[in-house]
């Protein structure tokens, strides 16, 4: 384990997909063939394109150093966001993905939670890190699941960095 898992308290950091690891705002409205424009972004048959925000690719990859589990709670197409996490080559950094149909987004969480219980991992609320871009799902969260640490993408999160330094922080 490194030091740095030992000074937080965070178990699970937990990321929305659209305008958060992207700058799309909806990925389950594009349309195959997808075309790889870069490593960082796609294209779509009828042109929509997506790319993903400075860092990601790094913060994923030092909070997987830290040893900590990271999930994905998408309100999109399950298949659309495998397809585009797998064209971008993200997909080795998530240990739970769900993505639904649905807003509901603290049932999502609530589905992470219980996937990384039959893995064995054990997390309480406040041991959960939550990265969204849309601050109105916080209060379901708080309501149903407790405590978790809910941080607003663009909000209280400037840019990908931040993170890493809130997750050091707690």
């Amino acid at each position: 384990m490194s030091p740095h898992y030992l000074k937080t308290m965070i178990k699970l950091v937990v990321f929305d997909a659209d305008k958060t690891l992207w700058d799309h705002y909806n990925v389950s409205i594009f349309k195959k063939p997808y075309k790889l424009l870069n490593q960082n972004s796609i294209e779509d048959s009828t042109g929509n394109k997506l790319t993903l925000f400075p860092e990601v690719r790094n913060t994923l990859k030092e909070i997987k150093n830290m040893g900590l589990t990271i999930a994905l709670a998408t309100w999109n197409l399950p298949d659309k966001i495998d397809e585009i996490l797998a064209l971008l080559n993200l997909k080795e950094y998530f240990d739970i993905i769900v993505s639904r149909d649905h807003p509901y987004k603290f049932l999502l969480l609530a589905e992470i939670i219980n996937r990384a219980k039959e893995k064995g991992i054990l997390v309480k609320p406040e041991e959960i890190m939550l990265i969204d871009d849309r601050k109105a799902h916080f209060g379901n969260i708080w309501l149903y699941l407790g405590n978790v640490k809910c941080l607003e993408m663009w909000g209280d999160i400037h840019n990908y960095k931040d993170i890493l330094e809130k997750i050091k922080s707690l």
